[in-house]
C-alpha cells in the first residue's frame, strides 16, 4: 500500500469511487448502504486502516480547500461534474455527509446532524439548509445507472423510498453500520454471552432491541431486510451487509461465530476412506484424516459449527454428492435418495444392526452400503424426536469450477456450480440490468449448473434475491505459469536405473488430431488448477465430473503421470500426495528418417498455440496424436532445429532416458521402521486390489498407515524373499506380482495390456515407451490400460520386471531367436542379453552398445 494519502479533491473523488462505487470495490450488486469510517477512508485511499486519523485529517483538508465550493455543494446540489475523470463529481461530498451521520452517537440536541457537521468541519455555520444532498445522491444514482449501462463495472444505487426528504433524509438512511451501530451489537454481545453459537435465537433476540434501540435508520432497513429473508427459510446470506457487519462486530469483540462446517468422506484407489474437513472463508482450518472418529473429533475443535449438534448427538448423515463421495449434512430434509449414516460407538449397538454392514472407523461405524432415507429415520427416530438442529448461515457458494489466479475457468465442461437456496440464480453481463447472459438450471435442490453454449469469457454479476450477490470473472483459456515447484515437497522416484536414450524412435505422425471438446476443457483446467499442485481430495472430483463412467479416474491420473503431464510427490510429513504440473520441455529425438522434437510437460492452450506458430515461422511442422478418446494427446515437431525453437519460445531441452540393465531397480525404503504404523489393508490377488482381508498367498502385500498421519502410508512386500518397503505404491505392486510370479500385462497387438484390475508400469519405463513409440499411454474402452510396446520392447520389459509379464510369444527361447534370425537371412542381429539370445531391434543400453 501506498504511503501518501490524496492531496486535494479530485483524487479523494477518484480514491471514493473507486472504492464504494465500483464492481471491484466494496461488493458486487446493487448499493443500499456506505460503511464510510476513519479505516474504510484510509483504505480507500490505499492505506492500511491503523491510518484512519490520518485519513480523516487528510479528507477534511481536501474538503475545506474551498469552503465556498463546499457549501453551494450542499446547500444547493452544485458541483463539478469533471472534477475528475470516469467520476460522479459529486460523491466526496456524499462521502463526508455519509461520514458525519456515521460518527454520530445518539439522538440529542448536540449530536444532531447539522451541529455535527458544523463540528468536523470546524466551521461556524448553521447549515439549516442542506437540500443539495438529496439533489446529489439523486444525480449519483442517475450517473451509475447510465455508466453501467454503457457497460462499465459500476454498481447501481438504491435510494430509500422517498417519503417527502428533501434534505437528509437519504443520507440518514444509507448510513450504515454507523459507530452507534457498532456500540449497539457489541453491548448485545456483551450481555449475552454465548447466544452467538444459536444464530435462531440470536436473531430473535435482536428482532425484540433493534426497534428500542437507538441505532441508526441504517441497522433498521438492513434488520428488517435481513429478517425477512431468514424467517422465509433462506440461509445464503453470508453476504447480506446486515450479517457481513455481525460477523465484523463479533470478530472485533472476539465473539465465536458458528461455522459452515463441510464435512466429505471419499475413498483413495484403494478404498480407503479418508474424510476431508473445509470451515467456509478459513483455507487454513482445512484438514485430512484416515477415519471418522479422527474427523468428528476435529469438527468438535472448530467450535459452533452446523454439524457440532450431530456429532454431539452420536450420528452424522451423509449425502452422495459424486460417483463416490458423500458429505455431511444436518438434516435428513437437505438428501434425496440414498444416504450413508456414521455412528459412534455408544449407538451402534443400538441402532447398528437396523442399518446393514457397518465399516469401523476408528470408534465410530461407517454403514458399508447407502440406505433408503426412511430407513435411517426409522433407525434413528429416537434421536430425531428431539428435532433437527437448524441450518447455519452460509454465503451463495460458486463450487465445483477450476480458479485460474482469480479468475474462473470458463471451459463449458469445468464452469463452476452455485450452491443457494435464495431461488433460480441471474447471471448478467457486468454492466447489463436487462436479460441474463448465462443461463442456471437445477441439478439438486438448491444446486444450479451454469449453461453455456460456448467457452465463457468477461466479467458477470452473480444475482440473487435478499440483496446479495458476487463477481465472476471467466477466462477461456488458463494464464501461464510462472513454473516454480511449490515448497515442502519431496520427490518420490519409482525406478533409479536409467541411461541415455539412443535408440531410434518411430517415424513421428502426420497432421494435428482434433480433441475433443470434454478432454481439451479438463486438460486445461488441470493446468489451470495446478499452480500451487494439486491434491488428490480436488482432483479426482473433477476427473469424476468430466470422464465417462467406464473409465477409471485414478487410470486417468495415472495416464497424466506416463504422459508427463502431472508429476506426484509427498507432501512432507504429511500423508498423500500433492501432483504439480509437468515442466514444459522441448526433447530431441531420432527416427530412422529425420530429427524430431517432441513436447514434454504440461501445455495450455495459450502455450499450445505459441508452439505451433513458431514451428510454423522456422518453416517446420508441428504434429499432435491422439490414440484413443480419452488418451492424452502427444504433441511434437518435425522439420525445425531444436535450437532455434528453444530460443524462439524460452522453453527448457531435455535429453531422454531409458532404463538401464538391472532388474527390478524400484526406488525401496529399506530404513523405514513400522513402530508407529498399523497394517490397514491387504492385496487381494482374486480382485486385483488392496481389502481389508486380502486373500491367502505366499507373496503378502500390505498397506500400513501412521499411527498419527503425520506421514506417509508404507506398502511392504514379503513371503518369497527378503522384506521390502516402498512409499511408491506403484513398485509395490510391481515387485509383489514379480515374487508371485503373477503377470500384470500381456503382450498384444502392439501393445502391453493390464490383466488385472490395478498396476502399471514403473514410470521410466513408461516415458521409455512414450519416446520410443511416439505414443502416450491409452484408456482403452473396455476400461483397461495399455502401453504402446513392440514384440522386442514387450521383451525388455519383461527382464527388467521377471515374471511380471505374461510368457507366451513375447519371450520367445533363445533357439527360436536364432531361427527366426535364419529365416531372416540374419537381417535380424543375434544379441547375447540377460543370460540369453534375443534377436530384432531390442533397445540397448550404452554397455551393450559397445560390447556388440
Amino acid at each position: 500500500m501506498r504511503a501518501e494519502l490524496p492531496t486535494n479533491l479530485p483524487q479523494w473523488e477518484e480514491a471514493l469511487t473507486r472504492r464504494f462505487l465500483t464492481a471491484a470495490g466494496e461488493g458486487v450488486g446493487p448499493i443500499r448502504s456506505f460503511d464510510i469510517s476513519p479505516e474504510t477512508l484510509a483504505m480507500a485511499a490505499g492505506s492500511d486502516a491503523f491510518a484512519g486519523a490520518q485519513a480523516v485529517s487528510s479528507f477534511k483538508k481536501a474538503l475545506l480547500t474551498n469552503k465556498w465550493t463546499l457549501y453551494s455543494a450542499l446547500e444547493d446540489g452544485s458541483f463539478n461534474r469533471k472534477l475528475a475523470p470516469d467520476c460522479p463529481g459529486c460523491f466526496a461530498y456524499l462521502a463526508l455527509t455519509i461520514f458525519v451521520d456515521s460518527q454520530r452517537d445518539g439522538d440529542g440536541a448536540s449530536d444532531q446532524f447539522r451541529p455535527k457537521l458544523a463540528s468536523f468541519l470546524g466551521v461556524d455555520r448553521s447549515f439549516s439548509k442542506l437540500a443539495g444532498i438529496a439533489t446529489m445522491w439523486r444525480s449519483l444514482r442517475d450517473w451509475l445507472l447510465r455508466q453501467a449501462k454503457a457497460g462499465k463495472p459500476f454498481r447501481r444505487l438504491v435510494l430509500p423510498d422517498d417519503d417527502g426528504w428533501n434534505q437528509i433524509g437519504h443520507t440518514v438512511r444509507l448510513s450504515f453500520p454507523s459507530r452507534r451501530d457498532r456500540t449497539f451489537l457489541g453491548h448485545f454481545f456483551d450481555q449475552h454471552a454465548g447466544i452467538a453459537s444459536d444464530e435462531k435465537t440470536l436473531l430473535a433476540t435482536l428482532r425484540n432491541l433493534v426497534d428500542r434501540s437507538n441505532a441508526s435508520k441504517g441497522l433498521h432497513d438492513a434488520f428488517d431486510e435481513f429478517y425477512a429473508a431468514y424467517q422465509s427459510e433462506q440461509r445464503a446470506l453470508a453476504e447480506h451487509r446486515f450479517w457481513k457487519f455481525v460477523l465484523s462486530v463479533a470478530e472485533a469483540r472476539n465473539v465465536e461465530m458458528s461455522s459452515d462446517v463441510a464435512l466429505e468422506v471419499y475413498p483413495d484407489e484403494d478404498g480407503l476412506l479418508h474424510f476431508k474437513i473445509d470451515v467456509a472463508n478459513k483455507s487454513d482450518r482445512a484438514s485430512v484424516h484416515s477415519t471418522l472418529q479422527s474427523a468428528v473429533a476435529a469438527v468438535g475443535r472448530l467450535g459452533p459449527s452446523n454439524l457440532r449438534k450431530v456429532t454431539e448427538a452420536g450420528y452424522i448423515v451423509f449425502k452422495r454428492v459424486g460417483t463416490s463421495r458423500w458429505s455431511a449434512v444436518p438434516r435428513f430434509s437437505d438428501c434425496r435418495g440414498e444416504v450413508k449414516v456414521g455412528l459412534s460407538n455408544r449407538l451402534t449397538a443400538a441402532v447398528g444392526t437396523k442399518l446393514g454392514r457397518l465399516r469401523l472407523s476408528g470408534d465410530w461405524s461407517l454403514t458399508n452400503d447407502p440406505v433408503s432415507i426412511a430407513r435411517a429415520e426409522d433407525a434413528l427416530r429416537r434421536l430425531l424426536a428431539k428435532g433437527e438442529p437448524t441450518l447455519t448461515i452460509s454465503g451463495v457458494t460458486v463450487t465445483g469450477g477450476v480458479r485460474t489466479d482469480h479468475h474462473w475457468l470458463g471451459r463449458r465442461s469445468v464452469l463452476p456450480r452455485i450452491e443457494t437456496d435464495l431461488g433460480l440464480p441471474t447471471i448478467v453481463a457486468e454492466g447489463d440490468n436487462h436479460a441474463p447472459a448465462l443461463g442456471c438450471k437445477e441439478i439438486e435442490p438448491n444446486l444450479y449448473a451454469i449453461r453455456s453454449r460456448r467457452p465463457v469469457a468477461g466479467v458477470f454479476e452473480l444475482r440473487s434475491s435478499a440483496s446479495t450477490g458476487a463477481r465472476l470473472h471467466f477466462v477461456a483459456d488458463a494464464f501461464v505459469r510462472d513454473g516454480q515447484r511449490p515448497a515442502n515437497l519431496v520427490d518420490a522416484p519409482e525406478w533409479n536405473d536409467t541411461v541415455r536414450m539412443l535408440s531410434r524412435t518411430a517415424e513421428p505422425p502426420q497432421g494435428w488430431d482434433a480433441v475433443p471438446e470434454a478432454l481439451d476443457d479438463l486438460l486445461e483446467a488441470i493446468y489451470a488448477g495446478g499452480r500451487r499442485g494439486w491434491s488428490e481430495a480436488d482432483l479426482i472430483p473433477l476427473l469424476e465430473r468430466v470422464l465417462p463412467g467406464e473409465i477409471s479416474p485414478w487410470d486417468f491420473l495415472r495416464s497424466l503421470q506416463d504422459a508427463t503431464v502431472l508429476t506426484p510427490l509427498l507432501r512432507a510429513r504429511h500423508r498423500g500426495r500433492t501432483w504439480i504440473l509437468g515442466h514444459v520441455a522441448l526433447v530431441p529425438l531420432r527416427s530412422r528418417a529425420q530429427d524430431l522434437i517432441l513436447v514434454d510437460g504440461s501445455v495450455p492452450a495459450l502455450q499450445r498455440r505459441d508452439f505451433e506458430q513458431a514451428v510454423k515461422a522456422l518453416g517446420g511442422s508441428a504434429f499432435r496424436r491422439l490414440a484413443l478418446p480419452w488418451s492424452v494427446p502427444l504433441t511434437g515437431a518435425t522439420g525445425v532445429a531444436i535450437e532455434k525453437l528453444q530460443e524462439r519460445l524460452g522453453w527448457l531441452t531435455k535429453s531422454p532416458t531409458i532404463p538401464g540393465r538391472r532388474a527390478a531397480a524400484f526406488d525401496d525404503d529399506p530404513q523405514r521402521r513400522l513402530e508407529a504404523y498399523r497394517r490397514e489393508y491387504v492385496w487381494s490377488w482374486d480382485a486385483g486390489r488392496f481389502t481389508f482381508d486380502g486373500s491367502p498367498s505366499r507373496v503378502c502385500l500390505t498397506r500400513w498407515i501412521h499411527l498419527g498421519e503425520r506421514d506417509h502410508d508404507v506398502y511392504v512386500v514379503s513371503g518369497a524373499g527378503p522384506e521390502r518397503m516402498f512409499v511408491s505404491r506403484c513398485s509395490a505392486i510391481a515387485e509383489a506380482h514379480m515374487q508371485a510370479g503373477r503377470a500384470m500385462y500381456r503382450f498384444e497387438a502392439d501393445r502391453l495390456v493390464r490383466i488385472g484390475r490395478d498396476g502399471f508400469l514403473p514410470d521410466r519405463i513408461a516415458h521409455w515407451l512414450r519416446y520410443e513409440n511416439l505414443a502416450n499411454p491409452q484408456l482403452l474402452p473396455s476400461g483397461g490400460y495399455g502401453y504402446q510396446a513392440s514384440r522386442d520392447q514387450a521383451t525388455t520389459v519383461a527382464r527388467l520386471l521377471p515374471r511380471a509379464i505374461e510368457a507366451g510369444v513375447t519371450l520367445r527361447a533363445s533357439w527360436d531367436a536364432v531361427a527366426s534370425a535364419r529365416r531372416s537371412g540374419f537381417a535380424e542381429r543375434l544379441v547375447f542379453t540377460g543370460g540369453r539370445i534375443v534377436s530384432g531391434r531390442a533397445p540397448l543400453d550404452a554397455t551393450q552398445r559397445s560390447n556388440s
